[in-house]
């Protein structure tokens, strides 16, 4: 099930680990994007496994004027995760959409170059997906070219910032969105 938070007409796509973030930094964040009156996306941790909501994910994120990725450890242990990804990158790619990635608690390198857990999560996708090797070298392309968007490298102290910011950004860039 999609899940879809407040009232504007403006959306924000949200694509994190349940796992690390979804109780907590994601959480915190979708709660300052709504509260700023802006609609957000998220996949909930409540679909049921066999659930296609792939058609949904995707009509989301090409709605969405912003999709926000919080990058954490177990990212790329997600395959929900990495099919997100890889529709955000192609939607940016096709029209343009703005992605701002979050690394929590995590180095850009260690996304771009899919070390250390990405590493790992590789190495278990590798041996899963024999017979899927072009989708799993779509999330590592996916991957990399998230990584060389600017995006916020954050560790706790850094969390009020970010929140702070996307405040500023949805009231100082009307452009972006048409807030009532």
């Amino acid at each position: 099930m999609l899940i879809l938070f407040g009232t504007a007409n403006d959306l924000v796509f949200l694509s994190f680990s349940n796992e690390d973030t979804g109780k907590n930094f994601s959480d915190h964040l979708n709660s300052a994007l709504t509260y700023a009156g802006l609609r957000t996306f998220r996949n909930d941790d409540g679909v049921r496994r066999g659930e296609n909501t792939g058609s949904e994910t995707r009509k989301a994120i090409q709605e969405s004027k912003i999709s926000v990725i919080v990058f954490s450890k177990d990212y790329a242990s997600s395959t929900r995760c990495l099919d997100e990804l890889v529709m955000i990158m192609d939607a940016r790619r096709a029209t343009g959409r703005i992605v701002l990635p979050i690394f929590y608690h995590l180095d850009p390198s260690e996304v771009w170059s899919q070390e250390g857990r990405y590493f790992e999560a590789f190495s278990a996708h590798d041996k899963i997906f024999q017979g899927e090797m072009g989708r799993v070298e779509e999330w590592r392309a996916a991957l990399r070219e998230a990584a060389d968007v600017a995006g916020m490298v954050l560790q706790d102290r850094y969390i009020t910032f970010l929140l702070c910011f996307l405040l500023i950004l949805v009231h100082h860039i009307p452009s972006l969105f048409s807030l009532e």
